[in-house]
């Protein structure tokens, strides 16, 4: 009996061993051989053309014989998540796309992405992401899983004209918030006194991506995005509101959004313009010297600025995630994630990007970091995405137009982020 006990439990044994071990297989095991699709946007042609040479330099050196086709769509001020967000509910979609912050908990309330918690406590570069930066991650989405990888994490800051503010008289950096107000009236200029502007102080970014820029007004006043609703947030809101009737912003900022922005400086229309490290590349490259940044300044109310963030998540419908996680390290630790950096200037200060020139040469690093320091991002609730893509830019265009009250305005973004 005893025997026939003892084999029975040696059975039953041998069956959970096994179980376990598929159990691991699933989570953490080597990848196999796969062939994943990889959705991505890119902010210009350039951009686009480097990350299908770094897909390309991947699939033609790994060892592990993982393909990965990468598709570009377009951002469109945030078209991009609801065309994946369709695509996947409707059978189709990718293994793998770069990512937004303010879409987690929308995509973690379908069980539309993969947990790669086990993958990334089993990655040897793990430490090289700071704590701080893998919370954001798991708040992101609500739900305590890492399902959204970090990539890119660029704050806020504001580039500006050397030249223009000598024309201007100002001679130092702005401090303060209100010392940025003057420095945007008295940069705007008509250069050639026919009576009409030549040069706006600041490029707004009245439409599509224009609610991370609105922060810095808010909190420079002793609001939160907690509630827009306050005195402090009307307050800073009209502030903000005046930089356009006031005529210190170009006509066309109610529709501007991140190209608009970006060809106003370019073509030297706008004396400062907020945007990341991204950017400078293309600003060093157009102006040489004549270009500079500072931190976005506060007030003893408060100071802050976005931490703009491009991430890459795996989504659950995946057959080969190990694979795609395999992507994700090259992608951040890896060749890719050093290639992407040395161009595009974006990355985590992990340890390959600390090691280049372009890290150590690159005079507006020094302005980054220390933007992170104030740098947040908007609340993740569960219709930040629906505030971002579809309420922002039409309630603010019509704030700016005078067809509704800042109250008005602030009590719709509000209803938007944090719902009744």
């Amino acid at each position: 009996m005893m025997k026939k006990l003892w084999i029975i439990l040696l059975a039953v044994a041998m069956v959970l061993s096994i179980a376990a071990c598929g159990t691991t297989e699933n989570t953490t095991a080597a990848p196999k051989p796969a062939s994943l699709t990889y959705w991505y946007w890119a902010d210009n042609t350039e951009q686009s053309d480097l990350m299908q040479n770094i897909v390309k330099s991947f699939n033609e050196t790994n060892t592990m014989k993982i393909t990965v086709t990468a598709e570009e769509y377009p951002w469109n001020s945030g078209g991009f998540t609801d065309t994946i967000f369709t695509a996947i509910m409707g059978g189709g979609g990718p293994d793998m796309s770069t990512f937004k912050l303010q879409a987690g908990k929308m995509f973690a309330a379908n069980k539309l992405l993969a947990d790669m918690t086990t993958h990334v406590d089993a990655w040897g570069d793990k430490a090289q992401l700071n704590d701080g930066i893998w919370t954001i991650m798991k708040n992101a989405t609500g739900d305590n899983t890492l399902s959204i990888l970090p990539w890119t994490l660029e704050a806020l800051y504001v580039y500006y004209r050397p030249s223009y503010f000598e024309q201007a008289g100002i001679t130092k950096t702005p401090a303060t918030f209100t010392e940025f107000l003057e420095a945007i009236e008295k940069c705007t200029m008509d250069t050639n006194n026919d009576g009409k502007t030549d040069i706006y102080g600041f490029g707004m970014r009245g439409a599509g991506g224009g609610q991370e820029h609105l922060g810095a007004f808010l909190y420079a006043y002793g609001a939160t995005w907690d509630d827009l609703t306050t005195p402090q947030a009307v307050e800073g809101y009209k502030a903000y509101l005046n930089l356009f009737e006031e005529g210190f912003v170009p006509e066309s900022s109610p529709n501007a959004a991140f190209a608009e922005i970006v060809d106003g400086f370019k073509t030297g229309l706008t004396a400062m313009v907020i945007h990341h490290i991204g950017s400078s590349k293309t600003w060093i490259d157009t102006f040489g010297e004549d270009v500079d940044a500072f931190v976005v300044p506060g007030s003893d109310k408060g100071q802050w600025t976005a931490a703009g963030d491009t991430e890459l998540v795996v989504y659950e419908q995946s057959e080969n995630k190990a694979a795609a996680f395999e992507f994700y390290k090259y992608m951040t630790t890896g060749e890719g994630g050093t290639t992407w950096f040395k161009t595009t200037g974006k990355g985590l200060g992990t340890n390959n990007v600390k090691a280049t020139p372009e890290f150590t040469s690159n005079r507006f690093q020094a302005v980054a970091a220390a933007s992170l320091q104030i740098a947040g991002v908007l609340p993740p609730t569960d219709t930040i995405a629906e505030f971002s893509n579809s309420v922002w830019a039409g309630t603010n265009q019509q704030a700016l137009l005078g067809q509704i009250t800042a109250e008005k305005a602030l009590e719709i973004m509000n209803k938007a982020i944090h719902g009744d």
